[in-house]
């Protein structure tokens, strides 16, 4: 019988890792102003729409809030699934590429269900900071509204790969934003797809823009 050890690793060792590290770092909310914010505006269940590259911070602030969260098919996403699974997520396999309408029946499944929802709105594999189809239609389904939401580290370890992943280093601030809900109507097909997708793209990197700019902000401070 063959082994798999990365995915051994990844139930069993990868989230001890992942808490222990989200643990030391300190979490700041901003509003688009810069400014702190008073407290994430909630809007009831929603589809948490976040980049790629920033799910990680994102992952681990919100495991305690009984969210359900899609994760792609390919073997790096059994990886993934064993890890959030470890730290208090319920998964969904699928993706836009593999499995979508699948996923799209079992997300508004997990919603009747009371859970919120967490999509990574250009994976899994972009073009990055592009939001494909997923979240407008799980929105129009479950007729739960998008939430944007972005994060940026202060210090960072960050990838080469397609979205730039990145992962923050012990002990950094973390800056985290969320847009206004996005309410979706449930009759939307074709062309409304895409503006829909085009309004969620730019709501996501608006969000961005801000954590980022707090994040450069707060390094020119130190200097």
């Amino acid at each position: 019988m063959k082994i798999d050890f990365a995915l051994l690793a990844a139930k069993h060792v990868g989230p001890s890792f992942l808490l222990g590290l989200g643990r030391s770092w300190r979490f700041r909310e901003v509003e688009s102003n810069g400014s702190p914010a008073a407290g994430r505006h909630r809007a009831g269940k929603g589809i948490y729409a976040l980049w790629h590259a920033q799910q990680l911070p994102l992952t681990l602030r919100h495991r305690t809030e009984n969210i359900a969260v899609i994760v792609s098919r390919h073997r790096d996403g059994e990886i993934i699934s064993r890890m959030v699974e470890g730290i208090g997520y319920r998964t969904i396999r699928g993706s836009s590429t593999r499995g979508g309408s699948e996923a799209l029946h079992e997300f508004a499944r997990a919603a009747s269900e009371g859970h919120s929802l967490a999509i990574t709105t250009d994976g899994p594999q972009g073009p990055a900071r592009e939001c494909k189809p997923g979240a407008v239609l799980a929105a129009a389904r479950t007729g739960f509204p998008v939430v944007p939401a972005a994060a940026a580290a202060v210090h960072a370890w960050t990838f080469n790969s397609w979205d730039r992943f990145f992962v923050p280093k012990p002990g950094s601030i973390v800056y985290l934003s969320y847009g206004d809900p996005i309410h979706v109507p449930s009759n939307i097909s074709g062309d409304a797809v895409a503006e829909w997708r085009a309004r969620v793209t730019e709501a996501q990197n608006e969000a961005t823009t801000v954590c980022e700019m707090a994040a450069a902000g707060h390094v020119l401070e130190r200097q």
